[in-house]
C-alpha cells in the first residue's frame, strides 16, 4: 500500500504548469484540508492520474478563468457506495472547478487508460448537467475511481472521488513522515 501525498502532487503540478505555460496564466486557488494530504492507494495509478489530470487542466484552461482546486474528505456517500459497489470507510474528493476548464469525457477516458483503468460506464444524472464515470482497474477489479463532471452556471466542476478503506485518522500520525517540504 502506497501513501499518496496529494498535497505535494497538487503543488508540483501547479509549479510545472507555471514553468511550462507560455503567456498569461490563470489564477489558481487551492484549498487542502490540513489533515488530508496522504491517501492510501494500492499502486502508483492515483498519483499518476492526478498529476496528468491537473497538468492538462492547468495547461488548457483559459487564461482569464480562475481555477479552484479543493481536496476534501466525504464521510459517507451511501447512494454512490451502492451504485459503484464499494463500501469504503470514507471518500476523498479532489475538485477542480472553473469557468475556463476544457475537460471532456474522452480526455478523462484517455488519462485513466494511461494508468491502467477502463471506463465501466458513464451515466447522466436526471434533471442535471452532471455525468458520472466509473473507472475500474484492468488487473484489480475491486479498485475503482469515480469521476463526475458537472456544468452549473457556466462553471465546470470536475470531481475525482476515491474510495478509501483505511481510516484516514490512522494516517494523520504518519503524515509528518511522508509530507513534502513546503517552499
Amino acid at each position: 500500500m502506497e501513501h499518496v501525498n496529494l498535497g505535494s502532487i497538487i503543488e508540483q503540478a501547479i509549479s510545472k504548469f507555471g514553468q511550462n505555460r507560455i503567456g498569461e496564466k490563470p489564477p489558481v486557488f487551492v484549498m487542502i484540508s490540513p489533515t488530508l494530504t496522504l491517501v492510501p492507494w494500492r499502486d502508483r495509478s492515483l498519483k499518476e492520474f492526478v498529476r496528468m489530470f491537473l497538468y492538462e487542466v492547468l495547461l488548457t484552461n483559459d487564461p482569464g478563468g480562475i481555477i479552484e482546486i479543493a481536496l476534501r474528505r466525504k464521510t459517507e456517500l451511501k447512494d454512490l457506495n451502492a451504485f459503484v459497489g464499494v463500501h469504503p470507510s470514507c471518500w476523498v474528493q479532489l475538485r477542480v472547478a472553473g469557468r475556463g476548464l476544457k475537460v471532456m469525457e474522452h480526455l478523462i477516458d484517455e488519462l485513466f487508460a494511461e494508468v491502467g483503468y477502463r471506463c465501466e460506464e458513464w451515466v447522466g444524472v436526471q434533471d442535471s448537467q452532471a455525468r458520472l464515470g466509473i473507472f475500474g482497474n484492468k488487473n484489480k477489479p475491486d479498485m475503482k475511481m469515480v469521476f463526475c463532471v458537472e456544468l452549473s452556471r457556466n462553471i465546470l466542476k470536475c470531481d475525482l472521488l476515491l474510495p478509501v478503506s483505511v481510516p484516514l485518522s490512522c494516517l494523520a500520525a504518519d503524515e509528518s513522515k511522508h509530507a513534502a517540504p513546503r517552499t
